[in-house]
């Protein structure tokens, strides 16, 4: 399964996306709709990584915070109100 992944190295203050392919039955690739999740890999959690998995926003509140912040930008950009 593929899957865009975002990737953050606190160690060396990098982030980047990446396609990544994973087995089925790696937790990433059981995804489906909005759900989120994301693994920590810590000196604790080196050799099995921590797995915080739950729904995500939803089409309508993205939408709506897209919206919101297209209010707000034409309002930094002087539209009236």
């Amino acid at each position: 399964v593929l899957r865009y992944v975002g990737v953050v190295d606190a160690i060396n203050k990098e982030g980047r996306v990446e396609l990544r392919r994973y087995k089925r039955d790696h937790p990433f690739a059981q995804l489906s709709g909005s759900d989120n999740i994301i693994a920590f890999t810590t000196k604790r959690y080196k050799e099995q990584p921590l797995i915080v998995r739950g729904p995500g926003a939803g089409a309508q509140v993205t939408a709506g915070g897209i919206f919101s912040d297209i209010l707000r930008l034409a309002s930094y950009l002087g539209a009236p109100s």
